[in-house]
């Protein structure tokens, strides 16, 4: 009998149940939010998808969705497992799983994701390790207060400076001289600025454009600072130079100094105050300090990429040159208590632990604004971008810190571990979120060293670290393939996981090589190289994938070159597509999305079985008509549930491309007519949207949101063209 995914798929419910849950990710599913990855995929989402390849198609997918499974005959592979989405979805069904990823980082984060722990054995090492670096640590995030009282302070405020060529003064780099204010400041306002004469804090509002500083009485804008966008200007001898010019000369980035910083006094209360002498014997202690260990670290080499050229143009050549002083020492305390850990299993999650309060603990994180977690991190783009205006947040953490190792060990580690006991599924009734409980099995397995130990002891679990065109695994040993590829011209995964795996192998000892990148990693710039090494891992699934089991993987791209390439990818590795199902994939607000022209809110769900012989003509219109009408029916079904975008519909139509495509069987037809159809797309697409949704619209009378249309496949369906599944929305 067929799989449920074979035949049908309920995108929409889905896909408003999923975004849901992307607004809140970390809280519906904290197991999978331990530590940093790139581009993880929606829990909801894998869960569907797992259910679906193992649940017979004549049963109800929602009754087993919040029902109890036990799917243990069912063994799934994901070869690209990033944070272990796949494996811990399957898990709680029941299934075996093997998770695989050619990145250390990754497999580090999914052993360390999926472990069975004792919260009694967590909380002692935690104890441990509060008792040994607290006190070595917090007298450095201490100061006096202009009353005389000491107090802890929560962030130092730096800004970044320098020589002006022409007169040789210093120049402070600020774009403006409002260093903090509220998150939404028409709500609340207020705002600090620093006065450009005597350097001190006035409290005004977030707009003021002239202000008169309250201890010299001299008058300035606040908008306005010594940056203006790639240009300096020198307040002493009026000289404008680019800053890039300028980094040109040099060979050390710029030096950061500390003009104010946030207390939090004996009361509890957040008070603003400048920088004064007692900060700066702190500074002059921790430098004495950190001279005399500096060796001890690695030096940390940033290899050129195309994620960390950004940095390297700023003169930033070792990880180790991205924190000041203060923070290098507090982490040398750190590390040195985790590495005395002696269970592997623990040292391995609070190393975990302690690798992602780095993210919030360096020179390239900034500051958000109050009413929200102060600490924008380093990782907010998807390049290492140096900031003129950084923050240092106190590593350690009080109960009033963002990204501290005392508040993200009670977020992370202990949230996850909760979930890991007993996972939850978000589900919604009357438009209400609620989460439904004792139905999933615990998160909480044995992982298996080897494939052979996986199989003889029939442990739940084998994860491994390796290239994944090559496995230890025998043929037909596995019934489902589960995962999410990366795209071949976005964020390179391992040249920002440099970062992580530079600490994480000092506290685990992962390997004697110094980098993740591998020559053999899928994710190249280069369209040819992509296809060709994604055919060989996905060659490789079909390998060990037995003769009727599925393959299913989610992708989306904007570039008709990256569809061609996967269909290429698909075909050469001897699998054809028999089904494609568009569903929510990013949270809509996220940075890439804000920044694309065309954003794109979906992933294409991409089902495929191992090749047959047959062979059909290539008819152009009817493949076209029936990627049409199947198109437009999925695009309504999503309306229905969630916005969709123009290049969700371009999403859905290239995956119905590529199912009718496959029947063909002549791959150089499949090809040449795909890669002739490109100029067609756009205007293909006006067959599925027809006519815009009904938006608000701005002052200038544009649309509020862009993009945004009414799918026209109800109308196909109402003149019988075509049906296309169970469109009923979720708790609604």
């Amino acid at each position: 009998m067929p799989k449920y995914i074979e035949t049908n798929f309920p995108i929409g419910p889905l896909s408003f149940l999923a975004e849901r849950e992307s607004w809140r990710k970390e809280v519906y599913r904290p197991v999978y939010y331990i530590h940093k990855w790139w581009a993880r995929r929606l829990g909801t989402v894998f869960r569907g998808i797992v259910l679906g390849a193992c649940l017979d198609d004549d049963k109800d997918f929602f009754s087993a969705f919040y029902g109890k499974n036990n799917f243990h005959n069912v063994t799934i592979l994901d070869p690209f497992m990033g944070s272990g989405v796949t494996i811990g979805e399957a898990t709680k069904l029941g299934c075996r799983a093997i998770g695989r990823d050619i990145n250390p980082v990754a497999a580090t984060i999914t052993k360390a994701t999926l472990s069975k722990y004792s919260l009694d054995d967590i909380d002692r090492e935690y104890k441990s390790i509060e008792r040994k670096v607290k006190p070595e640590i917090q007298r450095y995030y201490q100061t006096e207060c202009a009353n005389g009282e000491l107090a802890e302070v929560l962030y130092y405020f730096y800004v970044k400076y320098l020589n002006c060529p022409s007169c040789n003064r210093e120049i402070d780099l600020f774009k403006n001289r409002i260093f903090s204010k509220n998150a939404t400041p028409k709500k609340e306002p207020s705002a600090r600025a620093l006065c450009p004469h005597c350097s001190a804090i006035n409290y005004i509002r977030y707009d003021d454009s002239s202000v008169f500083c309250d201890a010299c009485s001299q008058e300035y804008n606040p908008q306005s600072g010594n940056v203006r966008g790639a240009n300096v200007d020198c307040p002493y001898c009026k000289e404008t130079f680019k800053l890039v010019d300028y980094m040109r000369k040099l060979t050390l980035p710029l030096g950061t100094k500390a003009y104010a910083k946030m207390v939090l006094t004996a009361q509890g209360k957040k008070n603003y105050e400048i920088i004064n002498k007692y900060d700066k014997n702190i500074l002059q202690e921790v430098s004495k300090k950190i001279s005399l260990i500096r060796e001890q670290f690695p030096i940390g080499k940033i290899e050129p990429g195309y994620n960390t050229n950004q940095v390297l143009k700023h003169n930033y050549k070792s990880w180790l040159q991205m924190f000041s002083d203060r923070q290098l020492l507090a982490i040398w305390h750190f590390m040195k208590a985790i590495k005395a850990i002696d269970d592997i299993k623990l040292r391995r999650l609070f190393a975990c632990l302690f690798s992602g309060v780095l993210e919030f603990n360096n020179l390239f994180c900034s500051f958000k604004g109050e009413g929200t977690g102060a600490v924008r991190h380093m990782f907010s783009h998807h390049i290492l971008k140096p900031e003129l205006m950084p923050i240092e947040a106190n590593i350690w953490g009080t109960n009033k810190s963002s990204g501290s190792f005392s508040s993200l060990y009670k977020s992370r580690i202990l949230n996850a571990i909760k979930y890991k006991r007993m996972p939850t599924e978000l589900k919604i009734t009357n438009n209400k979120s609620h989460k439904v409980d004792s139905i999933n099995k615990p998160i909480q397995v044995e992982l298996a060293d080897t494939y052979h130990e996986f199989d003889t002891k029939q442990l739940p679990v084998y994860i491994s670290q390796g290239d994944s065109s090559t496995y230890d695994i025998p043929n037909q040993s596995v019934d489902v393939v589960i995962t999410d590829p990366p795209f071949f011209d976005n964020v390179h995964y391992s040249q920002l996981a440099d970062f992580f795996y530079y600490w994480l192998n000092q506290m685990l000892d992962i390997s004697s090589v110094v980098t993740t990148r591998d020559a053999a990693e899928v994710q190249d710039t280069d369209a040819i190289l992509f296809t060709k090494k994604l055919t060989s891992v996905f060659a490789e699934c079909n390998r060990v994938l037995v003769d009727d089991g599925i393959f299913i993987f989610t992708y989306h791209h904007s570039r008709h070159e990256g569809w061609v390439a996967i269909h290429e990818a698909i075909r050469h590795a001897g699998f054809i597509c028999i089904q494609t199902y568009p569903i929510k994939a990013e949270m809509s607000v996220s940075m890439p999305l804000q920044q694309a022209k065309t954003p794109i809110h979906v992933d294409l769900v991409i089902v495929c079985k191992k090749q047959n012989n047959s062979r059909t003509k290539l008819v152009e219109k009817s493949i076209v008509n029936k990627a049409l009408k199947t198109a437009s029916c999925q695009v309504s079904e999503l309306a229905d549930n969630i916005d969709v975008s123009l290049g969700d519909a371009k999403v859905a139509l290239m995956g119905r491309l590529l199912c009718e495509l496959s029947i063909v069987g002549e791959l150089d037809e499949e090809i040449k007519f795909l890669v002739q159809s490109e100029n067609q797309i756009e205007a293909l697409l006006e067959n599925i949207i027809v006519r815009p949704k009904s938006v608000s619209y701005t002052s200038n009378n544009e649309p509020a949101q862009k993009n945004l249309f009414e799918p026209a496949s109800k109308y196909l369906a109402n003149k019988g063209l075509y049906s296309y599944g169970n469109s009923t929305a979720l708790g609604r």
